[in-house]
C-alpha cells in the first residue's frame, strides 16, 4: 500500500476575507480510527498577532477544552506576531488516548486590516486506510 493514501485531509478554515481582532470560525475534526494527526495553519498577509493559538479537543463535538502543551502563548511557545506573514505553524499529535474531536482556537489581534489565515488537518495512523478519493477526504486525486 502506497503510505499517503493511508491519510484524510480535512479543510478546518478555508482561505477568506481577512480576520481582525476576533476569533477565527474553524471547524472541528472527527479523528475516530485514527492515531495521529498534523494541524496546520497557513497565515498570509498579516498585521496583527494573534490573542489565542490552541488546540483543543471534546467528546461530543460541542464542549471543548484545551489540550495540554498545544498553547502558543505559554512559554517555550510563542504567538504569532505582526512579523510572521507568510509562514505555516503546526501541531504534531499523537491522538491515542485524547478525545474524538479535535479544534484549533485561533484568535486574530487587533491590526489596521488583520489576516489571511487558512487552517487543514491530516488524519494518519488509520485503523483502515481510506480506499478511495472522498474518503481521503478529496474532491479529486491523481496518483502518478
Amino acid at each position: 500500500m502506497i503510505e499517503i493514501t493511508q491519510s484524510k485531509k480535512v479543510q478546518l478554515v478555508w482561505p477568506a476575507s481577512r480576520v481582525n481582532n476576533a476569533a477565527v470560525t474553524c471547524l472541528s475534526v472527527d479523528r475516530s480510527g485514527f492515531d495521529y494527526a498534523v494541524v496546520r495553519v497557513a497565515i498570509g498577509a498579516n498585521d496583527c498577532g494573534y490573542a489565542t493559538f490552541k488546540m483543543q479537543e471534546s467528546d461530543d463535538n460541542s464542549t471543548f477544552t484545551d489540550v495540554p502543551g498545544t498553547d502558543f502563548s505559554i512559554s517555550p511557545l510563542v504567538l504569532p506576531s505582526t512579523t510572521n506573514g507568510d509562514t505555516l505553524w503546526e501541531w504534531q499529535l499523537d491522538l491515542r488516548g485524547r478525545k474524538r474531536y479535535l479544534k484549533p482556537s485561533l484568535t486574530a489581534g487587533n491590526g489596521s486590516v488583520g489576516a489571511f489565515v487558512s487552517v487543514s488537518a491530516e488524519l494518519s495512523r488509520a485503523e483502515q486506510a481510506p480506499f478511495n478519493a472522498a474518503e481521503q477526504g478529496l474532491a479529486g486525486v491523481v496518483t502518478v
